[in-house]
This record gives structure tokens, sequence and C-alpha cells, in this order.
């Protein structure tokens, strides 16, 4: 599973805030009965393409699918703001500063419908999240329909930014009771599970279990999943993933017999007729594989340089999987990926506060092509414990969004496969939970470091 972060234009301003902050302290406002607040994502548009029923005919590598697989790596670093440019976070910030002006200038009670909606979506840009969070509720109060799951959608991420977390869970239930189950409402429950599960908070796992049928019954369809109002649109491959999602919860949670129930709800419901593109079939057999993974023992992962000396040569059959001390966490990504190397000094810092334990923790770099992306990889990596791997060895875990995370037990039993946030080190971040949970080892939290949300 991934905690992947791929949302509608609603939610990316939500998401932005998480990164940039808000520019003041606010306190929730108390929103009676309807309750959302998340923010604003770049929206997956539905385009015409070239669709493929034949697995065979899906391999003979259309145009399409070549772009796509050409334009993931660019893709992928786009998403990190850490990537941005000075010139980008500057315009960014500037745009931020023009709307939290212009928001606070303005009243809820002056506007009504589109307008009304523009205003909440214009103070969620702008990270005032009481005016966006009262011009959502008052926009939703109206009944109009066009943009009622965005408007969710802004109180769900108001209420994360506020910290508010039982208020945004709560306006996520409510949206999914109440509004048509579509791509905007498919997104924000995501965005949620994907929050919580993130941050160690309680409820995914019954948010998972709550959205259940409803996602069953959207990929039984055998279609892409599309917004009623607007051009949001989750992919089939994408929505498969999302479905899988319970079961991955479930799994982690020690629960087995229902996590096996809820794959086979998934697997039942993909019909044989579903139109696929490459691009579906890919995310199709990641999810499968990492779920698969669950419960196996970790296969020898042989070692082709490590970089953790300026003098260390590595033998020709070097490998990972003999001794896993008390945890094993493995962090695996391509040599394009700029925010997953970014991670490794922290990964290192880690590892070095937790070798009395020990908990063993490896980064795992790989070429996806014999071009040497990354000229200066050994001066980067040297003193941290990154070792490179093959591009096979990497694509065996089922190797999709980046980074992924790995985590393994001390007889090497695979406990946790899933995409790791740009902090899971930092403070008491992703990984320190995944450890703690999944294994039952408290693993120490580096001195100083920032904490993760």
């Amino acid at each position: 599973m991934r905690a992947a972060f791929r949302f509608t234009q609603t939610v990316v301003i939500l998401v932005l805030g998480l990164c940039v902050g808000s520019a003041q302290a606010q306190s929730p406002i108390a929103p009676g009965d309807v309750l959302a607040s998340l923010g604003d994502t770049p929206q997956n548009q539905a385009r015409p393409a070239t669709l493929v029923t034949d697995p065979a005919a899906a391999d003979a590598e259309l145009p399409g699918a070549i772009y796509k697989e050409a334009m993931h790596p660019l893709d992928m670093v786009r998403q990190s703001l850490e990537n941005w440019s000075d010139s980008e976070l500057a315009a960014l910030s500037t745009g931020i500063h023009i709307a939290h002006e212009a928001c606070d200038k303005m009243k809820p009670e002056d506007y009504s419908n589109d307008d009304l909606y523009d205003l909440a979506h214009l103070c969620a840009f702008g990270q005032d999240w009481n005016p966006a969070t009262a011009a959502a509720l008052r926009y939703l109060a109206g009944r109009a329909p066009e943009h009622r799951a965005q408007a969710f959608a802004i109180c769900v991420g108001a209420y994360v930014h506020l910290n508010a977390i039982d208020l945004a869970l709560t306006t996520t239930r409510q949206m999914l009771q109440t509004e048509p189950y579509d791509a905007e409402v498919a997104y924000t429950v995501r965005y949620m599970k994907d929050y919580l599960e993130t941050a160690g908070k309680p409820g995914a796992l019954k948010l998972a279990e709550d959205e259940h049928d409803r996602i069953i019954d959207a990929l039984s369809k055998g279609t892409p999943l599309k917004a009623k109002y607007g051009d949001a649109v989750v992919n089939t491959g994408l929505l498969y993933e999302m479905a899988m999602e319970a079961a991955f919860f479930e799994r982690y949670a020690g629960n087995d017999l229902q996590a096996a129930a809820y794959l086979s709800d998934v697997e039942r419901a993909l019909p044989p007729h579903a139109v696929l593109t490459g691009e579906d079939r890919q995310e199709i057999d990641s999810a499968r594989t990492q779920y698969h993974l669950l419960g196996t023992e970790l296969a020898q992962i042989p070692v082709v340089r490590s970089y953790k000396t300026a003098t260390t040569k590595t033998p020709t059959n070097s490998s990972i999987g003999t001794s896993f001390g008390a945890a094993t966490a493995l962090v695996v990504f391509p040599d394009w990926c700029v925010q997953c190397r970014k991670m490794m000094p922290t990964m290192s810092q880690f590892a070095e506060a937790n070798a009395d334990t020990p908990i063993y923790v490896y980064g795992l770099i790989f070429k996806e092509n014999a071009e040497d992306t990354a000229p200066n990889t050994q001066k980067e990596f040297l003193g941290t414990d990154v070792l490179e791997v093959s591009a096979e060895t990497a694509h065996s875990f089922g190797t999709a969004d980046y980074p992924l995370g790995i985590v393994v037990d001390h007889a090497g039993v695979i406990r946790f496969v899933g995409a790791l946030p740009g902090d899971a080190f930092n403070g008491d971040g992703y990984m320190e939970k995944v450890i703690t949970r999944m294994v039952g080892v408290q693993a120490r939290n580096l001195p100083g470091a920032p904490r993760g949300n």
C-alpha cells in the first residue's frame, strides 16, 4: 500500500499548507452539524487515452504509457516542496499572502452560491482556516450541489491544519454518508486515512471499514471513478489500490482473517471486462505484490555497492538477509528521487541512535536505466547506510511511489510495506511509529530533530 498523495485541486492547497504553515495560530470554528476541512491538490483530469483489455496488448508499450513512464520521475520530484526552486517558493508565498489579505477583508455572509465557495477556496489557499471553514460551512448549508464535495474537503483540511482532528474525522464520515461516492469524496477520504496513518493517530482502520462497501461498488463498475461535478478522476488502478487500504490496515492490526476477506472483496469487485491502461495494471500489480509480501521472509538482497566508507569494496556475493537485529528497515528509491536522497543522512542518524537495540536501517538506491543520473552519489552518501541494488531487486518489492519503506522483524519476516513521508525518520516520525506498532520494539527518537505531523 502506498501512503500515496494524489488528490484533487481542493486537496492541494491544504497539503501545501501542511508544508508552508499557517500565517498565525488559529482555533477551529465549531461547525455544528456540518463538519469538514481539507485543502487543495491538483486534479487528476480525464483525458482521451488508448485503452487495452488484453494483458498481452498491455505489454505493447503504447505511446501514452511510455509518456507517463517518462514523466513519472518529474512528477514525483514536483510533488515535494523541498524540490521547488527559491523563485517557485517565493511565488507561492506571494500568492498565499495575497489570498490571506483578501480573505481577511471579506465576510461569508456577503456572498452566496459559487462566490461563497470561491471565498472558501481563496481563504484555504491563504491558509486562513477559520474563514475558509466558515465560508465552506455556509455554502454547505445552502444545499447547492455543484461544490458540496469540495466544500467538505476544504473543511476537512482546515480542521487538520487547526489540529482539530476529531472534527476532521467526523466531517469526513459525514461526507462519506451524505454525498454521492465520486472522485472528490474518494480523494478526501484517502487524504484523511493517510493523515491518520502517518501521524500515528487512531481512526484510519475504522474509516477504511466505513468506506469499504462504497469503494467496492465503485470498483465493480470497471471504469475510472469520476467526480459528479468537475473533472476530478480516480483511474481504475488507483481505485483498486485505494480499496486495498482496508486489507492493509487490517493486516497491520493483526486481523488476518478480516484482511483476507477484504482482499477477496477487492479481487471479486474488479471485473474481468475492466478497461485498464498500462498505468492501471502497474498500480494493481504493485498493490498486489506489496500485500502478498506481508508475512513472508525477506529474501537475501544482493548488494552492488556500499557507500559506508570511501574504501568500502562490496564483495560480489554481498547481501542483506542474514541478521535483522530486533528489527530492520529498508528505504527503496531510484537515484533520481531528490527527496529520497535528502532523507539518507537523517536515516543514518536514526540507525546510529538505535544501534544498541539494535535496529538496522538501510537505504537501497537503484538506477532505473543505465545512464547515471546522479554522478556525485558516492560523495553524497559517504558515511551513510546506503547500498546500491539492482533495479530488478528494487522492483521485486512492487515499487511505484517513493520512497518505499519495508520493515522486517527479528526473524526477517516482512511486517510493513508502504510509501514513506519525507520526515519519516525525524523526531517521532512515521518510521518510529511503524517499528513500535508492527515489531513491538521501541525505537529511539533523534534528539532535537523536528517532530513529524
